[in-house]
């Protein structure tokens, strides 16, 4: 029992400060450049705020969270980002263009199928909710049932496809 709760504190802890860093480094030190040797504070405010999310996502959410959160970011991830990784290792004809426009469409329509067409994801938001009366947009089996991916990951090569070939690498 100790070993997992040594192991889940020192997750937990890499991910707070790579995601303090990342707000404080890679966000505010690209808009500062000239305070890059000055972003201790920016860090240390950008983990406590990672903290402070992540506290109140914990209580919103259901109880299965742990789950649900890794598939919704392991979707996510693969949605925006395996195009452009794939291509770029093998496909010569790739351009930045179509990686940028795969990311988009990848991140865009993972997040729309997530707030708007998954009905677990989207009852728990609460977004579709709000705005159209209903948990999700489209109630008729299988719309509902139908995991993110299977509309993100599709789009998102198909934009990095057609990116690609309409764009001049250079």
């Amino acid at each position: 029992m100790l070993c997992i709760l040594s192991a889940s504190m020192s997750t937990l802890s890499s991910q707070f400060h790579t995601m303090g860093s990342a707000a404080g480094s890679d966000i505010y030190g690209t808009y500062r450049s000239r305070s890059r040797g000055k972003l201790t504070g920016v860090i240390r405010l950008g983990v406590l705020f990672a903290i402070v999310v992540s506290y109140i996502i914990c209580y919103m959410l259901p109880n299965d969270i742990i789950a649900r959160g890794t598939s919704i970011f392991m979707g996510i991830c693969a949605a925006a980002f395996l195009p452009a990784y794939f291509c770029a290792l093998y496909w010569k004809r790739a351009t930045r263009q179509g990686a940028i426009a795969s990311l988009w469409v990848g991140t865009v329509s993972s997040a729309f199928a997530l707030v708007f067409m998954h009905e677990k994801e989207s009852a728990a938001i609460g977004v579709c909710k709000a705005v159209f009366g209903r948990d999700v947009l489209i109630e008729t089996y299988p719309w509902p049932m139908l995991d993110p991916i299977l509309f993100a990951l599709p789009l998102s090569v198909i934009a990095m496809v057609v990116v690609s070939f309409l764009t001049v690498r250079k």
